[in-house]
């Protein structure tokens, strides 16, 4: 069985960062905010470093979020909902502040998602590796027995 890194090419940043920016796009149409983790986690299939991972998840779930914010602001009544939720809290006119702090959690949700899928693809190649090399061990000691005792 193949690696997964073996399989998926490691494309760099940007490109890893539309995909994720679509994959995000596309999760967020769906309604459900928990499949941030897995668009971040889907464009961490495309970088090696965790680092990396965190950063194509975080921007990329961050910059759909915000393309969606920036569509919801300009055809729907986003900031009148979001004046409407700050001013619960008495401070009137800082609509923007409920969508920024909307975008920063979802860019975090995406980045964590980027750690957390990067962890599980190494953990997976890792267990894939040890396999083959348990396999490989087990294959040379089954040819060695067969060859029969030694002649000393």
């Amino acid at each position: 069985m193949k690696k997964i890194d073996e399989i998926m090419p490691s494309l760099g940043f940007l490109p890893a960062l539309i995909i994720t920016i679509v994959f995000g796009i596309v999760f967020q149409l769906t309604g459900d905010w928990k499949m941030m983790l897995i668009a971040g986690a889907l464009g961490a299939l495309f970088v090696r470093r965790i680092r990396k991972a965190f950063l194509v998840g975080f921007l990329g779930v961050g910059i759909a979020w915000g393309l969606l914010f920036v569509y919801l602001v300009l055809t729907a009544q986003a900031m009148d909902v979001a004046n409407f939720f700050i001013a619960l809290l008495g401070l009137e006119g800082l609509g923007a502040v409920v969508i920024i702090i909307s975008v920063l959690i979802g860019a975090l949700l995406g980045g964590f998602g980027g750690i957390l899928g990067r962890a599980l693809y190494e953990l997976i190649d890792e267990i894939i590796s040890s396999r083959r090399g348990e396999a490989a061990q087990s294959s040379a000691a089954a040819s060695k027995s067969s060859e029969g005792p030694s002649k000393e």
